[in-house]
């Protein structure tokens, strides 16, 4: 098959296009890069500006975009990262992906973002991700776009156009369960030869704790407090450090001198980062909810430490990390074994592969 990826949310599509080549795919990856990430891409739309166009880097890019369109067309699938990835504005959006679902065979949306949709929905609601949606209140310098009826009618007629809805979560599936467009959720795909497994041992017997300070949507205001109160406890025995935005290099580098991760305060399940991490023998913190796990299908043997957006309770679980600190890399081979097992690139892309097989065999 010939393979479009369209956008790139935290290394995803990556992952997606390693697996789709090393099953005898040709695949293109368009997209920015992911910003200040800089994930690789076959054609980067922003030029590398990194969003120091202010207001108009997003018409630059769907300019960039259209300009190079040819790239864009004849292939067998599409696979969008988000319906608004270019802007949060519909009328830059709608040229480029009306153009996709014309000049292309299958044409699928997957459920791996923030949508207009999905934010009224766990608003709205008294659940644990409502606080991730608070967070991009904080985070977001005009935070009605996302209650805009433009974009979210813009939402509802692209799912009706694709030939599926593709949720990575339980946070993603759920709000979209009544429209036809929505199949089953797959679980995210990793590469496990990207990253060496390492024994995860303490240095002069501390237990680093690190967070990736990046957006308040992923708690931080939760954990910080909770990383101060430990620090004070645990003087001489634990270290506690928040960092500011980092390019994806310069993370995995702050990683791999960290003993546990803590990720992600509000949401059901883990993410991108934090599957790397888990590879890399660290112990992660972060979402590990029943509902997540009952989704992904991992019941039972998800080795990440659930946290809530709840000082006490984030302080209770690094408690009971340091009570196990013996443990840290018998707990870190686990969670290597663990990715290796639940989210092996190749056998997660084929199911992608023999989704899209069977629509277009239909």
């Amino acid at each position: 098959m010939k393979i479009l990826l369209f956008g790139e949310y935290s290394g995803l599509a990556n992952c997606l296009k390693d697996g789709f080549v090393a099953l005898g795919h040709d695949v293109f990856l368009a997209s920015d890069g992911n910003r200040y990430r800089d994930y690789p891409s076959d054609f980067r739309w922003d030029a590398h500006t990194n969003g120091k166009l202010g207001k108009f880097h997003s018409p630059f890019c769907a300019a960039n975009i259209w300009l190079h369109k040819n790239l864009l067309k004849g292939y067998d699938v599409v696979y969008l990262m988000a319906p608004n990835y270019v802007s949060t504005h519909e009328w830059l959006n709608r040229p480029i992906y009306e153009y996709l679902l014309r000049n292309n065979n299958k044409v699928y949306l997957s459920g791996a973002g923030i949508m207009g949709i999905l934010f009224d929905y766990w608003y709205e609601s008294n659940t644990k991700y409502h606080s991730y949606m608070e967070g991009y209140f904080e985070d977001t310098p005009n935070p009605v776009v996302y209650h805009n009826d433009k974009l979210k009618a813009w939402e509802n007629y692209l799912l009706q156009k694709v030939d599926g809805y593709i949720p990575i979560w339980y946070e993603y599936a759920e709000p979209f369960r009544s429209y036809k467009s929505c199949r089953n959720t797959i679980r995210i795909p990793i590469n496990p030869h990207q990253f060496e497994y390492k024994p995860n041992l303490l240095k002069n017997g501390k237990v680093v704790f690190y967070h990736g300070v990046t957006r308040p949507c992923k708690g931080t205001r939760f954990i910080r407090p909770a990383f101060e109160k430990m620090q004070k406890k645990y003087a001489g025995k634990a270290e506690f450090i928040c960092a500011e935005k980092l390019p994806y290099k310069e993370y995995m580098e702050v990683v791999d001198k960290t003993n546990v991760i803590v990720d992600d305060a509000n949401s059901y399940s883990i993410a991108m980062n934090g599957l790397f991490s888990l590879l890399k023998g660290k112990l992660i913190m972060g979402g590990a909810e029943p509902l997540g796990n009952k989704e992904l299908g991992i019941e039972g043997v998800n080795p990440v430490f659930n946290i809530n957006p709840d000082v006490e309770q984030i302080c209770s679980v690094i408690e009971e990390i340091m009570d196990r600190k013996d443990d840290i890399e018998e707990l870190g081979q686990k969670g290597r074994k663990f990715v290796e097992e639940y989210h092996n690139y190749i056998d997660i892309c084929k199911q992608y592969v023999d989704l899209f097989e069977r629509d277009l065999n239909n």
